[in-house]
């Protein structure tokens, strides 16, 4: 029996049901079942997998007998039952059948779908063989006879009422005698490569051949990478399942081998338009006919690989709370700064009265599985919160368990402050500040630790005096295109300022620098970091209509935006952006 026939026969049982129930399975109408014949099968199995001892009902039915099944660890040819029973460690269940009395490792069942006995194989287990025999108990029959012929069967003649199966057991490291190895070269801008996977099949398997974004950069769906031209040697049968990588779902392709050793060969063409990202292959390898969920695979990765072209910037956004205490999230998608449709961060933001990112909301690198806040996550939009108490709390952002972590205390007595803002990292240490301005118009800096377990920030330093003139602060990102965070004041005539950064601590701004008058139409200001695509940041500002209006950033200290562009009407739902 084949491979995948041997996995049918194990795992499904729907032609022993529909024998069991007097039909046999046919190109046409059901029929009358004929004469009984029973048949055994071998199968491979893995450490944690459930095997089952019961024959496949090829024709015929049990109805009116039994079928008893006897199981040991030798060949079922001692009708005196060596080896009877399983070895230690493995755990039997009858399912339905009954354990014969005084009997060792023998199951007497009735036939029916679910009456299957089975066995649970440790999942620490080393390499071993199950042996199983099965014999039809008529009605008339004798327990001691059917047992006897059960257990050597494998001795006897070939009969439809009698045979018996093997489960092979493969440990863990059997499995990782299979070896796979890569060699993948870059795939040039608008050109092709040839990749291969060469792999040392200690046993006969299935090689599952996915080609997949590698983890930590920012990446950006567009012209799908073209999969083909595969070669193979002898041993070796493939399909292509995709054609087009990478594809988080669908393998690229798929091969059955025999033992031996195999290369495998393959073709990727970029296609114009490319953006460039880093790929990677990664392979599973199947020895089994029954595995242990996804765990009993041999996985094995590749070096990361380049396919060149066009620059992946990160998408940046914009945290809105709705009137209800809702906070949102919207990101940019694509080059005119459209904010893409909202998506729900969580509920019971009300009870702040300040609220601010640390740096402009960013896209999360890409990762297979989630991260904890982390050196990657830093500078995405940590969010810090006052709430009515003068209590500040720290929301860090994490990557694929929900957009924050539980919030961490800061610490109280913040409610001395009217103002407090994201500054970004304004002394370039690699973490993300803020500001405070108290009630007597002093402006403040917290410097970011970076720490996820002590202080968040250190002792404040002042900036200086004279900030209460303003009364709106933005800041968080580069505007000027020098590398360092700047800040936008705009005063109470309405007037906008520009302090550019310097870079550090002590000091952390130049002096202001007009941008412009008629700002006083805005009650809401935010600098969002990069939405057109361009590496510069833009600015958005809300109307007192609730028109939402984009600033797209220049990247000049003289004239840092263009003319505004409006993104959309009804942004009065939230009363507050940043």
């Amino acid at each position: 029996m084949s491979k995948r026939m041997r996995r049918a026969a194990a795992m499904s049982g729907v032609v022993g049901l529909l024998a069991v129930a007097g039909v046999t399975v046919g190109s046409g109408a059901a029929v009358a079942a004929d004469e009984l014949k029973l048949s055994g099968y071998d199968v491979v199995a893995a450490p944690g997998s459930v095997p089952r001892f019961f024959p496949i009902v090829e024709s015929g039915t049990v109805l009116g007998g039994k079928v008893v099944v006897t199981v040991g660890t030798q060949p079922m040819t001692d009708p005196a039952g060596a080896g009877a029973g399983l070895p230690q460690g493995y755990v039997s269940h009858a399912n339905g059948c009954t354990l014969a009395a005084g009997y060792t490792g023998v199951f007497v069942c009735d036939g029916a779908a679910a009456s299957k006995p089975d066995a649970t194989v440790p999942k620490d287990t080393t390499d071993a063989t199950l042996y199983w025999g099965f014999a039809y108990m008529p009605a008339d029959g004798t327990l001691a006879t059917a047992v006897k012929e059960a257990r050597s069967a494998g001795s006897l003649p070939t009969a439809g009422n009698r045979g018996t199966g093997k489960v092979i057991v493969k440990s863990r490291a059997h499995a990782l005698l299979n070896k796979v190895a890569f060699d993948t070269p870059a795939v040039p801008n608008g050109g092709t490569v040839r990749q291969q996977v060469r792999v040392h099949a200690n046993d006969a398997g299935r090689l599952t051949l996915h080609l997949r974004y590698a983890e930590n950069q920012y990446i950006r769906p567009g012209v799908p990478i073209r999969f083909g031209s595969v070669t193979t040697g002898m041993g070796t049968v493939c399909e292509v399942r995709s054609a087009d990588v990478p594809d988080a779902t669908v393998p690229a392709l798929v091969c059955e081998l025999e033992a031996g050793d195999h290369v495998i060969g393959y073709e990727l063409r970029s296609e114009p338009g490319q953006y460039a990202q880093r790929l990677q292959a990664a392979t599973r390898y199947d020895i089994y006919d029954l595995g242990y969920w996804d765990e009993s695979d041999v996985k094995s990765a590749g070096t990361p690989f380049d396919v060149q072209g066009s620059p992946v910037r990160p998408f940046h956004g914009l945290m809105v709370r709705d009137t209800v205490g809702r906070l949102w999230t919207y990101s940019s998608a694509g080059s005119e700064g459209v904010l893409a449709f909202p998506g729900l961060i969580g509920s019971g933001w009300q009870t702040y009265t300040a609220l601010t990112s640390l740096s402009p909301a960013s896209q999360s690198p890409y990762f297979l599985g989630p991260v904890k806040p982390s050196a990657v996550t830093r500078g995405l939009g940590d969010v810090v919160a006052r709430d009515a108490s003068g209590t500040l709390w720290y929301y860090d952002r994490q990557i694929g368990n929900g957009r924050y972590a539980p919030r961490v205390k800061v610490g109280g007595g913040w409610n001395v402050y009217d103002r407090i803002d994201g500054a970004g990292d304004l002394d370039r240490d690699g973490y993300v500040d803020l500001l405070a301005r108290d009630k007597a118009g002093v402006l403040w800096l917290y410097k970011g630790t970076g720490s996820f377990t002590g202080a968040r920030f250190k002792a404040r330093v002042r900036v200086g005096g004279g900030w209460g003139a303003y009364d709106r602060l933005a800041g968080g990102a580069d505007l000027t295109g020098d590398g360092r965070a700047d800040l936008l004041a705009r005063d109470r005539a309405g007037v906008l300022w520009l302090y550019r950064g310097t870079g550090d601590g002590t000091h952390p701004y130049t002096a202001r620098t007009q941008i412009g008058g008629g700002w006083q139409g805005y009650d809401q200001l935010v600098v969002t970091g990069d939405l057109t695509d361009d590496g510069k940041a833009d600015a958005v500002a809300r109307d007192r209509t609730g028109v939402l209006w984009l600033y797209k950033g220049t990247g000049k200290t003289t004239g840092p935006f263009t003319g505004r562009t409006r993104i959309g009407g009804g942004w009065n739902a939230y009363n507050h952006l940043f």
